[in-house]
């Protein structure tokens, strides 16, 4: 038997065959290190890490690091704590080397659900990424001036949050179902959808539009830090529609008639500072 193939290999050829194969033990050995210890871990450190910053509050956590749960998760907006209902998450341990652990998360709460992809950093940072979040109409109406139904769907390309502000904001919104109590009865108007972004300082910049709906919409909302709103456009909707609805009722509270557009439909500007 002759051994001159491996006679003929230099000898740096077989230290760096050693070294790759030394590489990959070693790393090999943290990965089954790090599975070995985040599953052993108890949950309420992940908790810890996502609580530490003050905008996330958590309890009944169970489980451990690697996969968790809570039995009630709520989120600071602006000073006021909203609940999200039951919580359920799975770390990338590889997020840990980082530092800057990153999970995906769950909750569900009635009609209520929001998964996503969240970073938490070690100075209070936040980043969420590729998230879906629907909740009821209901949920914001204390934020308008009249009663409205139906659902909403929020889908976030890119959220970050430094020290509980916004600093950077990508994603779209969606209004379906909608319907619109002019003080009398309840209304169809169709679906809505608006482009989020951030206004690049700390706000929330939104351009809204109509989808499927009788009511004409190019309105842009700035929703400035710490306070203040402003929402400028323009309305317009056919005269029939206008009076089943009594319209000039209710867009009385923040619209103001112009002259019809060229098809003939009565339109509204919108210019308001809250």
């Amino acid at each position: 038997m002759s051994y001159q193939g491996f006679s003929s290999l230099p000898f740096s050829s077989f230290g760096w065959i050693f070294g790759v194969t030394k590489k990959f033990w070693i790393i090999l050995g943290v990965v089954l290190w790090l599975y070995f210890v985040i599953s052993h871990i108890p949950a309420v450190w992940g908790a810890y890490l996502m609580t530490r910053s003050g905008d996330v509050g958590m309890t009944g956590v169970s489980g451990t690091l690697w996969s968790g749960r809570a039995s009630l998760v709520s989120v600071k907006v602006k000073e006021a704590d909203y609940s999200l209902g039951q919580l359920s998450w799975t770390l990338n341990p590889f997020s840990l080397l980082l530092l800057k652990p990153c999970a995906d998360v769950e909750t569900v709460m009635d009609n209520q659900n929001i998964d996503g992809h969240i970073c938490v950093g070690f100075k209070g940072a936040m980043d969420i990424s590729n998230a879906n979040i629907s909740f009821p109409a209901r949920l914001i109406q204390p934020q308008l001036p009249l009663p409205i139904d139906g659902k909403f769907s929020l889908h976030l390309d890119s959220l970050i949050l430094k020290n509980s502000q916004l600093n950077n904001l990508q994603g779209k919104l969606s209004w379906t179902e909608g319907k619109v109590h002019n003080g009398t009865n309840w209304m169809d108007v169709g679906g809505f959808g608006a482009e989020l972004a951030d206004d690049e300082k700390s706000g929330i910049s939104a351009h809204i539009f109509d989808v499927n709906s009788p009511v004409h919409v190019d309105v842009t909302a700035v929703f400035s830090s710490p306070t203040g709103t402003s929402i400028k456009g323009m309305l317009s909707m056919s005269d029939a529609f206008a009076q089943q609805s009594n319209a000039s009722a209710w867009l009385s509270m923040f619209a103001t008639p112009t002259s019809p557009d060229p098809q003939g439909n009565l339109q509204y500007a919108v210019d308001m500072n809250l």
